[in-house]
């Protein structure tokens, strides 16, 4: 078994220790779950091109999109892919791109000489930088710069060695469940509960590039959520902005959503990401969503209270009243503002003496009546 501060998930005897997951995870310097802001990851991937340079820039652009944080993707081709002869099938600047499968992941790959410095120019631009990684060794290799959690991709979910080191490791984890089924999700939750690793992730996920409007399936959030008892959020590639709205509105605390400078660039995920003006709106609009959702309490706003004085009825004389009068329904009316007795009073008022003259359009009050 792996060591590590997790290791006390499993009792004496061995049995696996049920433990619900923590209700924040801290992520670098953010806090993530109720009462936070959205998590917005600008997920690089493999969209750098195999050029420092252009990583360079999309951290610099994700930055100023107004993203809290920028991911890529850390594997070895040669880990996780048996057959040299697979073609994979893309678009990019308006055409079909065939490409081997494994000479495009080879010429993606971020060398591994590269992250201290992506993820240091990432702390200066004050954004959290994390990677997805494949495997044992990109795993150590990213722990031994600082990263601040370990993101897995939805092909590994199925990958329970890997995921039992990474719950091993005591960083929280981020867990994309694409292609997943209950048994496997189920799988995956049972180890971090074993080795009582509460500070997990799950995103909801399509591994469709682009996802269709119809696969998108946001209500699969509620049933993870639901079933892993863990802060959810959602891995977006849907195309345009409107899913990952949704999925914030459906309660997601963390959003991912793929981006490049343009799309029109050669490569496999140009085509389904999110430019920097698109992105930025995405931002805007996940902040301005945030303010909208407020309470849940089923009370007037701050400034509705307000505006119900304004609003609202109270009730009136219908036409002028003599004192001794005994007060029948027709005798009152409802008109603005809403700065005496309400409708709800009609019948408490109904029966009662005037003690006074009232004249028409004049509020009837308590002291008015016995």
């Amino acid at each position: 078994m792996f060591t590590g501060q997790c290791d006390e998930g499993r009792n004496m005897s061995g049995r696996a220790v049920d433990a619900q997951l923590n209700g924040n995870v801290l992520i670098g310097h953010r806090a993530i779950g109720k009462g936070h802001p959205v998590f917005i990851i600008a997920e690089i991937g493999v969209n750098h091109n195999g050029d420092l340079r252009i990583a360079r820039k999309l951290i610099d652009a994700a930055a100023s999109s107004g993203a809290d944080c920028v991911k890529f993707q850390t594997f070895r081709t040669g880990e996780f892919l048996a057959d040299r002869s697979l073609v994979y099938e893309y678009k990019a600047g308006g055409w079909s791109v065939r490409e081997n499968m494994f000479d495009m992941f080879r010429r993606l790959e971020l060398p591994l000489g590269w992250h201290k410095p992506l993820f240091d120019h990432c702390r200066r631009k004050k954004i959290v930088p994390l990677t997805s990684v494949a495997d044992r060794q990109s795993a150590d290799a990213v722990r031994r710069i600082g990263v601040p959690a370990l993101k897995l991709s939805s092909e590994d979910l199925i990958n329970l060695p890997l995921i039992e080191y990474a719950a091993g490791t005591g960083l929280p984890l981020i867990l994309s469940t694409g292609m997943a089924d209950e048994e496997e999700i189920d799988d995956a939750l049972a180890i971090l509960r074993a080795r009582r690793c509460r500070d997990a992730i799950f995103l909801h996920c399509v591994s469709v590039y682009p996802a269709p409007e119809e696969e998108v399936n946001l209500l699969r959030m509620k049933t993870l959520a639901a079933r892993t008892r863990a802060i959810v959020g959602y891995s977006d590639h849907a195309p345009g902005i409107t899913a990952a709205l949704g999925a914030v509105a459906l309660g997601a605390k963390v959003i991912e959503k793929h981006f490049t400078l343009d799309r029109n660039m050669r490569g496999p995920d140009h085509f389904l990401s999110s430019d920097p003006a698109e992105f930025a709106m995405l931002v805007r609009q996940i902040r301005a969503l945030e303010k909208m959702m407020g309470s849940p309490a089923l009370r007037p706003s701050a400034t509705e209270v307000k505006m119900r004085r304004m609003f609202r009825r109270s009730i009136v004389a219908g036409k002028n009243l003599k004192k001794g009068h005994i007060l029948t329904m027709s005798d009152m009316c409802l008109k603005r503002p809403g700065t005496g007795l309400r409708p709800r009073d009609l019948a408490m008022l109904t029966g009662k003496r005037l003690l006074k003259d009232v004249k028409a359009d004049r509020q009837i009050t308590l002291r008015m009546v016995r």
